[in-house]
């Protein structure tokens, strides 16, 4: 699947459950902080996404994935990234500034780096594996 195939629906979820015009959504804004998702908005942006691509989605998919990347080493201590799973996220989230996937970031911080970029991907990643398991 194309990433400006799977952005336009994004985009649509995004507007539809937002009301925010769907020309003013850009794959680098962040979804909490530029905008102003919350999080039932998140989630009927992810059950519209779910519905459309016949996908399950969460958010959560991101950690679980750095965790399973980690092969045992952890993701967090006291809520905090590791260097170690930190690495893993600059790998898989090349979108988020590397300044902002910094040291001392907690698992809750997480959330609020989350671009329409990174909706995408996990979209596309979530169709993919779908797709190789058929």
């Amino acid at each position: 699947m194309q990433f400006n195939d799977v952005f336009i629906t994004v985009q649509g979820a995004i507007a539809d459950s937002c009301g925010i015009e769907k020309d003013t959504i850009k794959p680098e804004n962040t979804l909490f902080n530029e905008l102003g998702i919350n999080s039932i908005d998140l989630i009927d942006i992810l059950y519209t996404l779910e519905m459309e691509h016949d996908i399950s989605l969460t958010i959560s998919d991101i950690e679980k994935e750095s965790r399973d990347e980690l092969k045992g080493k952890p993701f967090e201590i006291d809520n905090v990234i590791t260097d170690d799973a930190l690495a893993v996220l600059k790998r898989m989230m090349p979108e988020i500034p590397s300044g902002k996937l910094k040291p001392g970031i907690t698992v809750n911080d997480l959330i609020y780096l989350f671009t329409v970029e990174s909706l995408c991907k996990l979209v596309i990643n979530k169709i993919e594996r779908k797709a190789k398991q058929m």
